[in-house]
């Protein structure tokens, strides 16, 4: 599943899910036709304000979800479009990282930072097949 469709997904997931809930919190807070013995009085103001706060919980912990949701689905697996793959990433910093990429048959290690992306060592050929902790450790 490429990157704009699960971005697809999770939008109509999100926008279905605000109606789902909408829907329901319309359905509870619907005021009875006859008043319920022990129930508030209707001019009082802490029925609504405590529906008003439980429905912006409800919400707030909706979005949160599915923006958690969003990031496992973002963040699982490689990244591959065409003849670049991201191969694995390392963070250095806050902000600077490490990328391996994988182009063709060639293996690239590339520093990125704030000012700008540098080459830092190119594998080839048979090399470039065999894990990275491998060939670090194969050099003197």
């Amino acid at each position: 599943m490429n990157r704009k469709s699960r971005q697809m997904l999770v939008a109509a997931c999100t926008a279905a899910s605000l109606l789902a809930a909408g829907a329901a919190l319309a359905a509870v807070t619907q005021t009875p036709a006859q008043p319920v013995p022990g129930a508030l009085p209707s001019g009082s103001v802490a029925g609504p304000a405590l529906r008003m706060v439980l429905s912006l919980g409800l919400v707030l912990a909706l979005v949160g979800g599915l923006a958690w949701l969003a990031q496992r689905l973002r963040s699982g697996g490689h990244l591959k479009t065409g003849l670049i793959e991201i191969v694995s990433g390392v963070s250095l910093g806050a902000r600077e990282k490490v990328v391996l990429l994988q182009v063709g048959q060639e293996r690239v290690l590339v520093g990125v930072s704030p000012a700008g992306m540098r080459t830092l060592h190119v594998m080839q050929g048979p090399a470039a097949t065999a894990p990275f902790a491998s060939h670090l450790e194969a050099q003197p």
